[in-house]
C-alpha cells in the first residue's frame, strides 16, 4: 500500500512538472524571438520538447521504471526554470508577458 501511495505522489509531481513545462515551453515558443536576444537557443527548445516527450511518455505508460526517467525529470524542471528566469529577463517581473509562462488551470493542454 505505501508503494501504491508513493507511486501515486510520484505520477502527481511529475503531472505538475508536465503542466508547468509545456506551459513555458509553449510561452516561450511564442515569444522565441524576445528570448533569443538573452541567450534561449533553438537547442534548448528542442531539448525542452524532447524531455517533455519523454518525461510523458514515462509518466503515462509502463516506462516509469526506467532509471533515466528521476534525471530526465530534474532535467525538464531546469529547463522551465531557467526558461521562466530568461523571460523575467527580458520581460521584467511585472510584465504581462511573463504571466504567460505561469501555470494555471486554464491551461491544459500539452505539447
Amino acid at each position: 500500500m505505501v508503494d501504491t501511495m508513493e507511486e501515486k505522489n510520484h505520477i502527481m509531481s511529475a503531472e505538475k512538472i508536465l503542466h508547468e513545462a509545456s506551459t513555458v515551453f509553449q510561452a516561450a515558443r511564442q515569444h522565441a524571438s524576445e528570448l533569443s536576444e538573452v541567450g534561449v537557443t533553438d537547442d534548448e527548445f528542442h531539448s525542452m520538447r524532447v524531455l517533455i516527450t519523454h518525461v510523458a511518455a514515462h509518466t503515462y505508460t509502463s516506462l516509469g521504471n526506467n532509471i533515466n526517467f528521476a534525471t530526465e525529470l530534474r532535467d525538464l524542471k531546469i529547463y522551465k526554470e531557467v526558461i521562466v528566469r530568461m523571460a523575467e529577463m527580458r520581460f521584467g517581473h511585472s510584465s504581462n508577458v511573463l504571466s504567460e509562462f505561469k501555470y494555471g488551470a486554464q491551461h491544459s493542454s500539452f505539447v
